[in-house]
């Protein structure tokens, strides 16, 4: 049962992959032409999520600095593409202790939805992301902007259904908490999760 379970986390966590890389390249790809400097430098934060995600993600766990670090490069990514028409602050704990651990790639997802949902090239749009870690648990609170010309249900994609599966395989039903509030111009995910130990 164990073994399932395991090749099942497998094959959510290397689905998340394809869809991240696949998006990434896509932004490098609108750059090129516009800005071959941030292109190259859009190229090299990428060689870092590879490395990140080719050697560390493969592991049950992963320093929660690490996997934060990987976020901010992704997001580091996505701010050379949308220079200053989108507002983006990330807010996370520096000095954290590098044994305290979380499942990887879990953040990214809702990461990657922000920007795909909640960026308009027309009007002002903003994602800000707030990452806090106490008594053993790690919070991260993700809101981003919402339009009107958006569809009234945020569409949650392959990504955040493998998310709930990859919580429920890891922590069990009740050892985490996912909520999703939509409000008219806002829409949030608050995940929290127990820190593992490595």
């Amino acid at each position: 049962k164990r073994q399932n379970l395991q090749a099942e986390m497998d094959y959510l966590k290397y689905q998340i992959n394809p869809h991240f890389f696949m998006n990434t390249l896509n932004n490098i790809h609108a750059l090129i032409d516009i800005d071959t400097e941030s292109a190259k430098n859009a190229v090299i934060e990428l060689s870092k999520m590879m490395r990140y995600v080719l050697y560390e993600s493969g592991r049950e766990i992963i320093s929660l600095n690490r996997d934060i670090q990987f976020l901010k490069n992704y997001i580091e990514l996505m701010r050379i593409r949308y220079t200053d028409a989108v507002s983006i602050s990330v807010e996370s704990p520096g000095n954290l202790p590098e044994q305290l651990s979380i499942p990887p790639l879990l953040l990214i997802v809702f990461v990657e939805n922000a920007f795909k949902h909640g960026v308009s090239y027309n009007h002002p749009s903003f994602i800000r992301l707030k990452i806090e870690y106490a008594d053993g648990q790690v919070t991260s609170t993700l809101t981003n902007s919402r339009h009107t010309a958006q569809s009234s249900k945020h569409p949650a994609g392959i990504g955040l259904e493998n998310v709930r599966k990859r919580l429920e395989l890891i922590y069990g039903a009740k050892n985490y908490s996912l909520e999703i509030s939509e409000e008219e111009k806002t829409y949030t995910v608050k995940l929290v999760i127990p820190t593992l130990n490595a």
